[in-house]
């Protein structure tokens, strides 16, 4: 039998022929399934060539009937390609091989994984219950060494015999059980059919080498086989092994500092805020939550805050909260490595699911599916949903109309960028914590106005203040921030002209491109018109002679008219545009704000 690429089988003669006939075979099935299938659900999988048993006496024979033999990494895949695409191959076969090749579907066989739980079975203690198998002869263990027979047979050794010969007297006193490869319950349950257990060898196979691997054994185990003592024992080596953050990235410093406590709260943010202290209050109302706004307006702190209150008000213990890449690399590792139940289980019995950036997930067809599926289930059992991205869910595209409309079912808030206020307010926190002088309140004005609405690079400002105070010894005057921080304070401050107003309003009533300039009369055009120009007045310093000039030659006098039309719309509450691009007056200049203050 000959396979493609696949190691530690051996090939009879003609290795090269039949791998033509392979490779032949999996072009054949590439262009029946797809690229895209066949990536999915065939990466995973290895294909050998066998004659029938009625050809072996006479191979020679060119139309001796032979079978293609698909090797599946597990049942559930060897399930999927039997029930899916088990025509595909056969058509694939006969074009490849003739009409009278076969498929047939064979389950890889691997070894039995058992997780061991971190308690003793009933009747023995935690050292009498597992056997260990040795991978080089019999291994004797005594007081003064270690001796291999160089039979080249494995033998079995009590665990329990040799950790009561080889344990210090003062572990014994204490009466701590070690046990080898223990796992905590609570990450056998969080992570479901976890690819990290231990391979239990079977009955009479060889464990791996030491000198290769020695992960899943005790460190008892291994100063043993190496005639050394102990070096700590498994208590202590947790203890010492600096902390590492699970899955869901709660144990991240940075996450840890996004509390409820810590989150700055202004007119900004005031409407996302309330719908969080709302979720945090009745988990699952208004689910799905979906936060949208610009960079560093403060998302991400609001969705690791309600994760936060989640766990500590509802003792919810699974609480999965990441982002749309780390959620799409998960999905991708689980189809390659056949482990989607576990993936599944993962995200589909969680307590509360938060994902941030949600745009990430444009264009990925078969994961914007799986969160789907995953949001649906999670929905009707009433569990809280919390989103966060730089769009509301309809304005993503590409994000597939099913899932922005489940996203939009729920709450949609916006996140505005830092207002002036709440960038001092933020500025004065930044500066408490971290610089040694505190900052006059006239310095804290000063950065605010000019700053922009991210609230990361006032992090970067404040960090660059802290040096200089270190540097200079003293709290720096403007001067000196600006000589060593323009870069910084001239990048925060976005410049407001004419041509980005304009560039602005045509994007938010979706229009064409120099539009505005045109001699058109129709209202889907006229009436952003003359939104642009009162913008214009109010947000430059430009004439009116200036801006009707510049919205295609036009009069002072219409500039004038237009100023006094828009004032009209907002008292009255009326809409500007036509068609699904239609906008109340104070909504459509409430966006063209928030895209000026971004750039």
């Amino acid at each position: 039998m000959m396979e493609d690429c696949a190691p530690g089988m051996s090939t009879p003669q003609g290795c090269t022929d039949d791998s033509d006939v392979i490779a032949t075979f999996k072009e054949a099935l590439k262009q029946r399934v797809g690229q895209e299938r066949f990536q999915i659900w065939f990466s995973g999988v290895r294909f050998a060539l066998e004659a029938a048993e009625s050809a072996v006496s006479s191979p020679e024979s060119p139309t001796a009937p032979r079978s293609i033999v698909a090797i599946a990494a597990g049942q559930f895949a060897a399930d999927r390609l039997s029930n899916h695409y088990l025509s595909a191959m056969r058509g694939a076969a006969a074009s490849a091989c003739g009409t009278s090749t076969s498929i047939r579907i064979h389950v890889e066989d691997r070894p039995t994984r058992q997780a061991e739980l971190p308690f003793p079975d009933e009747g023995g203690s935690a050292e009498g219950t597992a056997a260990e198998v040795r991978p080089s002869g019999d291994v004797n263990q005594t007081g003064t060494g270690v001796n291999q027979t160089g039979s080249g047979e494995p033998a079995r050794r009590v665990a329990g015999q040799a950790a009561g010969r080889t344990r210090p007297a003062a572990a014994k006193r204490s009466g701590r059980h070690h046990h080898r490869g223990a796992q905590s319950l609570q990450s056998i349950l969080r992570d479901g059919t976890d690819s990290r257990k231990p391979v239990r060898p079977k009955p009479g196979s060889v464990a791996p080498s030491l000198g290769k691997s020695t992960l899943g054994t005790s460190p008892l185990a291994i100063d043993a086989a190496h005639n050394q003592p102990p070096r700590q024992s498994a208590a202590e080596h947790r203890a010492a092994k600096p902390s590492v953050p699970d899955s869901t990235g709660n144990g991240s410093p940075q996450r840890n500092e996004c509390t409820w406590e810590t989150f700055v709260g202004g007119q900004c943010n005031e409407l996302a805020r309330t719908a969080c202290k709302m979720a945090i209050e009745n988990p699952g109302s208004a689910s799905p939550l979906v936060l949208w706004g610009p960079p560093g307006s403060g998302k991400t702190h609001l969705l690791n805050a309600v994760a936060g209150k989640l766990r500590s008000l509802h003792r919810m213990r699974r609480v999965v909260s990441l982002s749309a890449e780390d959620f799409t690399n998960d999905f991708i590792k689980a189809l390659n490595g056949n482990c989607l139940p576990a993936f599944r289980s993962r995200f589909r019995d969680a307590d509360a699911l938060l994902i941030d950036d949600i745009q990430f997930f444009v264009e990925k067809k078969a994961t914007i599916r799986e969160l789907h599926h995953t949001i649906e289930m999670l929905a009707e059992v009433g569990k809280p949903l919390v989103f966060a991205g730089t769009k509301a869910p309809n304005e993503i595209n590409g994000l597939g109309g099913e899932l922005s409309g489940r996203l939009a079912s729920g709450l949609v808030c916006q996140v505005e960028g830092l207002d002036a206020q709440t960038r001092q307010q933020l500025l004065a926190r930044y500066a408490e914590d971290r610089c040694l002088i505190p900052w006059p309140q006239q310095t804290l004005q000063e950065i605010a106005s000019v700053a922009g609405g991210d609230g990361r690079l006032l992090s970067g400002i404040v960090n660059l203040v802290a040096l200089l105070q270190r540097m200079y010894g003293q709290m720096p005057t403007m001067d000196q921030i600006r000589q060593h921080g323009a870069h910084l304070l001239r990048s925060s401050g976005v410049p407001i002209t004419l041509s980005s107003i304009e560039r602005a309003v045509e994007k938010v009533f979706q229009l064409d491109s120099k539009s505005l300039q045109s001699g058109s009369q129709t209202k889907s055009i006229t009436e952003p018109r003359m939104l642009a120009m009162y913008l214009a007045r109010e947000m430059t310093s430009s004439a009116f002679s200036e801006i009707g000039g510049h919205f295609g030659g036009r009069s002072h006098s219409t500039a004038i008219l237009a100023n006094q039309r828009v004032r009209q719309w907002l008292d009255a509450g009326r809409s500007v545009g036509r068609g699904q691009a239609a906008l109340s007056a104070d909504e459509a200049i409430r966006r063209i704000e928030s895209m000026l203050k971004t750039g």
